[in-house]
């Protein structure tokens, strides 16, 4: 990882992962006439999926891939900001599923990986929705997944925003 700033305490995934978690990690909504909206969860990864569905927290980062502008969050939620560089899950990053309350939270950075934080079983958070790039809307049952076995391959790295 090249060095562009200051240097953050992260876990990154194994190469061997990547692939893996790109795919859908739950039940995928598809859709190539509209927008998927509507959903109800405790929390939604990325900016569009925060922006047509319903959560307790949102996680946003102000970028889309389709470059559609997705505004600041809803008026009245509390504001919490994180450092996560991309393709890594900042260490400050694993406190945004203890919040309780409605919360934006706004990541300097990259958002992807924050599924991870939200989904440990000690959070509270049950219901993970976020968007799959070029497909449609994932809709992950946080209580089954076996995320702490996941992380636990996850290897030490200083990331850089």
């Amino acid at each position: 990882m090249a060095s562009a700033g200051r240097s953050i305490p992260c876990l990154k995934p194994p190469d061997h992962l990547r692939k893996a978690l790109s795919l859908p990690q739950g039940k995928l909504y598809v859709s190539d006439k509209q927008a998927i909206t509507g959903l109800s969860c405790d929390a939604a990864v990325g900016d569009v999926v925060s922006r047509n569905h319903y959560a307790r927290i949102r996680v946003v980062d102000y970028k889309t891939k389709r470059n559609i502008p997705t505004g600041k969050g809803p008026a009245g939620s509390r504001v919490f900001r994180v450092v996560n560089p991309p393709g890594c899950v900042s260490l400050n990053s694993f406190t945004i599923g203890f919040l309780k309350g409605e919360h934006v939270v706004e990541v300097i950075g990259e958002e992807d990986l924050l599924v991870f934080p939200l989904a440990l079983p000690s959070t509270g958070v049950s219901s993970i929705i976020y968007g799959q790039p070029n497909v449609g809307v994932v809709e992950l049952d946080a209580r089954g997944i076996r995320i702490l076995k996941l992380l636990k391959t996850f290897k030490p790295v200083n990331g850089f925003i």
